[in-house]
């Protein structure tokens, strides 16, 4: 079930089988005390409750995935005899896209040296997310393509599509200033996933980046 859903939600509904016809047919279901020996899973006996005569499952409580991702319990079945059968239930909890991702600059500032080749790393922007699961897992993408830069989508590295290609008048003593600006976006692989952006300012004053051809 989803983290962050109400108490009193629907998990799932028991039903266990008795041959026995009329009083002796009918079932009561309770939850036993238990431990649990997997570190990871938690005791799920005051977690939830089970009506004894429908069999309905429902939490007790608002799960956070962050702290638990997985519950156990025990759940008794009693016919009128006191013949009784029990089966363990697992409930998993799945996660919800909580937190925004967020850049550790909103800016960053690269720039592509003289001389560099396409597929060269310039730099490489980076963004955490307090989410876990898939909802933590962080993915980068340009908000616009560029025929000059490509990004990463996993490690955030912004590297070049071309070579620096150096611009003409290279050997005057002083060229003049150029910068290039990008946007980075930053969010998980799930759809209506969470997203931020960042600004990202390239010195391209060693390139012939954008300028018009001799």
């Amino acid at each position: 079930m989803r983290e962050n859903l109400p108490p009193g939600t629907l998990v799932t509904t028991l039903r266990a089988v008795d041959a026995d016809t009329g009083v002796f047919g009918e079932l009561r279901y309770t939850v036993l005390e238990q431990s649990v020996g997997e570190p990871s899973v938690a005791v799920g006996r005051d977690a939830f409750t089970v009506n004894s005569s429908s069999g309905e499952l429902r939490s007790r409580l608002t799960f956070d995935y962050e702290r638990a991702k997985a519950f156990q319990l025990l759940v008794r079945a009693t016919d009128a005899g006191n013949a009784s059968a029990t089966v363990t239930v697992r409930v998993l909890v799945t996660g919800e896209d909580e937190y925004d991702p967020i850049f550790l600059s909103p800016s960053f500032n690269f720039e592509v040296p003289e001389g560099a080749r396409r597929g060269q790393s310039i730099g490489r922007v980076l963004a955490t997310d307090e989410d876990e699961g898939a909802d933590g897992v962080v993915l980068y993408s340009l908000a616009k393509p560029s025929p000059y830069f490509a990004i990463n989508q996993t490690t955030g590295t912004i590297y070049l599509r071309v070579d620096s290609q150096p611009q003409a008048g290279a050997g005057r003593a002083k060229r003049e200033p150029r910068e290039m600006s990008l946007e980075v976006q930053a969010r998980s692989p799930l759809p209506a996933s969470r997203s931020a952006s960042a600004q990202v300012t390239i010195d391209v004053t060693h390139t012939s980046f954008g300028l018009a051809p001799d």
